[in-house]
């Protein structure tokens, strides 16, 4: 992607509080437009090209209140870090430093359960991402393998991304992608989302033919709908 230099701009809403947002510009952008950066907690103004700067400007602040209002629906980001919780399929398990050891291992004897994380602990927040990702990798594989077996279908292959948009994705090459952090649900709705994806191997859009395959693997998926719906967004704010 052609993009330049970014530049921080202050912007007034009309409440008298003051927004820093990010100006890209990025000359293979088709027009003006306004993201929120959930990542890092900020709102993107993109603009075309250079001689757009102005217009872009104009653009965010004639919305700035709606930017105000995205911010701050954003939830709190839930740091991986000693002393903190890393939900594991749906239950929390405090971050701990373990005294032995090279690999994060779960301490369930204690409730709630602990993940003991050796070494360094500004190395924790990497270590305990690298484990939930294994773990993901190895929950959905076991999922998908078999709505897979029941649909018929083979995927090419599996992948465990860094998404904080979508849950997963099926290309047309029949490659299935998952976010990492639905290992921090519980199980039922990792398995759903599975199981969603593996039925676009079958119809690539959301026809009732689509929800058909789908209630194939999971008969009602109203349950993990819910969930998600309820607590995407802190779900995304995690790590």
């Amino acid at each position: 992607m052609d993009t330049k230099p970014t530049h921080r701009v202050n912007l007034m809403a009309n409440n008298g509080q003051t927004i820093e947002i990010r100006l890209d510009i990025n000359s293979r952008a088709r027009r003006i437009s306004l993201k929120i950066d959930s990542k890092n907690r900020e709102a993107v103004a993109i603009s075309p090209g250079p001689k757009y700067k102005k217009a872009t400007l104009k653009f965010a602040q004639e919305r700035v209140d709606w930017i105000c209002e995205r911010l701050n629906e954003l939830p709190n980001q839930q740091l991986l870090e000693v002393g903190h919780f890393a939900p594991l399929r749906g239950e929390n398990h405090l971050i701990q430093t373990a005294i032995k050891g090279r690999t994060v291992f779960i301490d369930d004897s204690t409730t709630p359960p602990k993940l003991m994380v050796p070494g360094r602990s500004d190395l924790t927040p990497a270590k305990v991402v690298g484990f939930l990702k294994a773990a993901a990798r190895a929950d959905l594989t076991r999922r998908v393998n078999v709505h897979a077996q029941t649909l018929g279908v083979q995927p090419a292959s599996i992948s465990i991304k860094d998404t904080r948009t979508r849950w997963g994705s099926c290309s047309s090459k029949n490659n299935l992608n998952f976010s990492w952090r639905l290992v921090c649900a519980p199980p039922y709705v990792l398995d759903y989302v599975a199981a969603h994806e593996c039925a676009h191997l079958l119809e690539m859009n959301h026809s009732a033919k689509f929800w058909a395959h789908v209630a194939r693997c999971i008969p009602d998926v109203q349950p993990a709908k819910q969930w998600l719906n309820a607590h995407g967004r802190a779900l995304h704010a995690i790590g």
